[in-house]
């Protein structure tokens, strides 16, 4: 099984992972030929009805991680948020979500306690050196080296500007990452373009990761073109979800039947297929009951 090293490092394509919190979501992205499942703060908390902000804990996203990486063959990256409080932190998740079968995470330089980014609460970097050692202490305490380390500047978004994420750019490299994710929420693509063609300028050679969330018109080849690694497609399955579920439960409320939300739903052997159940029934007849 390939891992999210291996993706980071295929010079041959860009690769993309997407954001999957759950087994029966992460087996759809499977099928649909994605190379990788992003496992996401923003979503999983709010499938737990929770906002982006450091309210579930390592033993929750063990859960999750385990319960998919059980389920899937496609290799788990895992949003680590900022990395937790301090480095000892850090070394626990690292450790952890490596034993929940993932296979790559990434944290961001968000001062503790992490706010996600799009609310807007936070305008400062986390200090580089407190980043720096978060990130040296995931390369030294991660039990295999495929493990992979990927380090995520908030400059840009955090409005600090060009020069700064490039000077981010280059000490999170310095300390040894695996991959290095800018993150913008232009609605564009052109200030990661710009900051991705300074970053190769520079000689930077750590693979490069962007998250097209805002300016999401941007195609692969576009990214590819750029110099970039690897595309997290983030939220979309949540998002999905909740549109897809207020479109059928407002017709079977205003239908006043069940009847009503058929057009919203699949067939029962659609699910039946997801879940595997033919594999039941193959292990019943071998095992017995």
């Amino acid at each position: 099984m390939k891992t999210i090293k291996n993706l980071l490092n295929d010079k041959s394509k860009i690769s993309s992972v997407v954001g999957a919190s759950n087994a029966l979501i992460a087996e759809m992205v499977e099928r649909a030929g994605f190379d990788g499942i992003w496992v996401s703060s923003f979503e999983l908390h709010a499938w737990n009805l929770l906002p982006d902000a450091n309210i579930l804990n390592t033993a929750d996203y063990f859960d999750a991680i385990s319960k998919i990486s059980d389920r899937t063959n496609l290799p788990i990256l895992v949003d680590a948020d900022e990395g937790g409080p301090s480095s000892i932190n850090t070394i626990r998740m690292v450790r952890e979500y490596e034993k929940a079968g993932a296979s790559s995470m990434c944290f961001e330089d968000n001062p503790s306690p992490k706010r996600c980014s799009f609310y807007g609460m936070k305008a400062q970097l986390e200090s580089p050196e407190i980043m720096c050692g978060k990130i040296k202490a995931a390369l030294d305490k991660r039990l295999n080296n495929d493990f992979a380390i990927i380090a995520r500047t908030e400059a840009l978004i955090q409005k600090h500007g060009m020069d700064v994420a490039i000077e981010r750019a280059h000490m999170y490299t310095e300390a040894g990452c695996d991959g290095f994710l800018i993150h913008s929420k232009s609605k564009q693509p052109d200030e990661i373009f710009e900051f991705a063609k300074r970053y190769h300028q520079e000689g930077i050679k750590t693979p490069l990761v962007c998250v097209p969330t805002t300016y999401n018109t941007v195609t692969l080849p576009q990214l590819e073109n750029e110099g970039f690694s690897l595309a997290i497609y983030a939220n979309y399955s949540v998002r999905a979800a909740v549109k897809a579920l207020q479109i059928m439960f407002s017709n079977i409320k205003s239908g006043g039947s069940l009847s009503s939300g058929n057009e919203s739903v699949v067939e029962m052997d659609t699910i039946f297929d997801l879940i595997r159940v033919d594999k039941l029934k193959e292990s019943q007849e071998k095992y017995g009951s």
